[in-house]
């Protein structure tokens, strides 16, 4: 039994003014063909979708053409969750009558405990979808107080395995795909904070009893606290702080009892992400003999002097440049901010300083609280900008 783990396409994403639709589709393509290879018996994707919650009709197109090759013309099943950036209504339309053509789509509760089942040689793989886990949907759904997406994944987490403790014996093996963020786990700048004002982290403890946890939302391929409770990561670079990460899909195999075995399956864009440091004539004559020009660049001078044009001048041989800062002017700005310290506080901390500086008094718990809850609605008004 084969399983093949991505997420985070991003369909649709815009990396400083580009379009990677070009870049996505040629990536797509290898998944494809990985799992024509490999001979899956079906493709996960752990939520993000989309970059947006209302995608361009290009971006919608792109999906359709790849799941249309995947689903009808290789037979391999796909079962997808909703993450963040996606609009769950929108990505779930018509979700009853594509299951029976073998896309299953989580992206509302109602799916939950109506898991995918596929036979395998010891009996039963049983796939659990988790569609993001925003506390205000999940309170509504559940008639529930949650207060961030951590204790809001805790709740709709817990009620699935205590489903699963209730329903199934130990000859069957329990997958379950995720939209979260595991505590300690690596980040990137691309990626899109779950909660703001209360926690937005869980511990990696919540998914040790399943036999395999896919996990979406971080773009580093990587597992915490337990080898079977993995991010697969995105199948592209989406910003310069990812510039050092190898992308992959990750083939995910049960053998006859149920241990997994894990093997990441690199991917080749058409283009890679580079940051480039040094003087400007240095990197200007580099450039043009450099074998990776057409590569996505960031680039950082060194020169103190003024230079005339020198975006224009570079684009000659870097093409696509898509950021240029001077190095001692970004020193210069980074001495005069914030320490990483008070960079890293949550919001909240910094309003509650600021009332207390202002009034002398602390915010209550029922400010807190009220103030928790309009920064959740502030960060979900954003997403669907």
């Amino acid at each position: 039994m084969k399983l093949l783990h991505t997420s985070d396409w991003h369909i649709g994403r815009i990396f400083n003014q580009h379009s990677l639709l070009e870049d996505q589709e040629h990536v797509l393509n290898q998944i494809i063909d990985y799992a024509q290879e490999q001979q899956v018996d079906a493709m996960i994707v752990a939520g993000d979708i989309y970059d947006r919650a209302l995608p361009s009709a290009d971006a919608v197109a792109l999906l359709d053409q790849t799941l249309t090759t995947i689903i009808s013309e290789l037979a391999i099943p796909v079962i997808m969750i909703s993450g963040n950036h996606d609009g769950a209504q929108r990505l779930g339309f018509g979700s009853q009558l594509l299951k029976h053509s073998g896309l299953h789509l989580f992206t509302s509760f109602d799916e939950l405990l109506k898991p995918v089942e596929l036979d395998a040689s010891f009996g039963k793989v049983v796939i659990w979808g988790i569609p993001y886990c925003d506390p205000e949907s999940v309170n509504d759904y559940f008639g529930v107080k949650t207060n961030d997406h951590q204790s809001a994944q805790e709740h709709v987490t817990n009620l699935l395995k205590q489903h699963i403790s209730e329903h199934y014996d130990d000859t069957s093996a329990q997958v379950v795909i995720s939209h979260s963020f595991i505590a300690g786990a690596n980040t990137s700048e691309s990626e899109r904070p779950l909660s703001i004002g209360g926690a937005e982290c869980v511990d990696a403890d919540l998914f040790k009893d399943f036999d395999y946890t896919a996990l979406g939302h971080l773009h580093q391929a990587q597992f915490k606290g337990y080898k079977h409770v993995r991010y697969s990561g995105s199948p592209l670079k989406y910003s310069f702080s990812e510039v050092k990460q190898k992308k992959s899909v990750t083939l995910v195999s049960f053998a006859e009892d149920k241990s997994v075995q894990v093997e990441l399956l690199p991917l080749r864009a058409i283009r890679d992400v580079q940051v480039l440091e040094g003087k400007f004539d240095e990197l200007l004559a580099a450039g043009k003999t450099a074998p990776n020009a057409q590569d996505y660049i960031q680039i950082k001078l060194t020169d103190k002097e003024a230079i005339l044009d020198p975006l224009a001048r570079l684009r000659s041989v870097y093409p696509n440049i898509l950021d240029l800062t001077k190095l001692a002017l970004e020193r210069e700005a980074t001495d005069t901010r914030q320490t990483r310290e008070q960079l890293g506080r949550k919001p909240i901390e910094v309003i509650s300083d600021f009332y207390k500086a202002m009034t002398t008094e602390p915010l209550s718990e029922e400010q807190e609280n009220l103030l928790a809850s309009i920064m959740d609605d502030v960060n979900k008004a954003a997403q669907k900008a």
